[in-house]
């Protein structure tokens, strides 16, 4: 994934954070169940910390929207689709996304997400290893399917997220967190 891409979709999702009526602070934990894995590439054994290694653990995302993109006059799709996004250090991320030459810890793609009636995905991603650490997700929820033709970015429907998706992953356990998806993009 383009680590960049977010960067324009986090900046107009700050203007337009007054649309969302939703006052629900963001992403709250969740429980994950089903699922696919995949993620960063952390260098450390499988399963945890090594002896010798940094401290890891990992990271079980689900997805959620708020009440704000759920009721929105500008959402027109189904809430069916994929989502799509990347995970960064806190610290590589600025209001307007991520900072100017971060590098994305995992990129994420994950098919068959369904909050049509659903309030959390049934559907989980779960990382690989991860340095313990602070992390931040954007990301967007392509439900016209349609990702590859707009050049990777989200188009004018499509549920963005805040730069304030925020978890921490800690020492040798796995962490439960549900990314939501706070504004319609356009």
């Amino acid at each position: 994934m383009h680590a960049g891409r977010f960067l324009l979709v986090a900046a107009l999702a700050t203007a337009c954070a007054a649309d969302d009526g939703d006052d629900d602070g963001g992403a709250d934990s969740g429980t994950a169940e089903g699922g696919s894995s995949g993620g960063a590439d952390s260098g450390s054994a499988e399963g945890g910390s090594s002896g010798a290694g940094a401290a890891t653990g990992t990271v079980v995302l689900t997805f959620a929207v708020s009440n704000g993109v759920r009721m929105g006059p500008t959402l027109v799709d189904p809430l069916v689709g994929k989502v799509y996004g990347d995970l960064f250090l806190t610290s590589d991320v600025t209001i307007t996304g991520p900072a100017e030459g971060a590098v994305s810890v995992a990129s994420i793609e994950l098919d068959g997400i369904d909050l049509s009636t659903a309030d959390v995905s049934t559907v989980s991603w779960t990382s690989e290893p991860l340095p313990v650490e602070n992390y931040t997700f954007l990301g967007m929820f392509d439900l016209d399917g349609n990702f590859e033709m707009t050049d990777h970015n989200p188009d004018a429907g499509d549920p963005v997220t805040l730069p304030n998706q925020k978890f921490d992953v800690v020492m040798d356990q796995e962490t439960a967190f549900t990314v939501t998806f706070e504004l319609v993009y356009g």
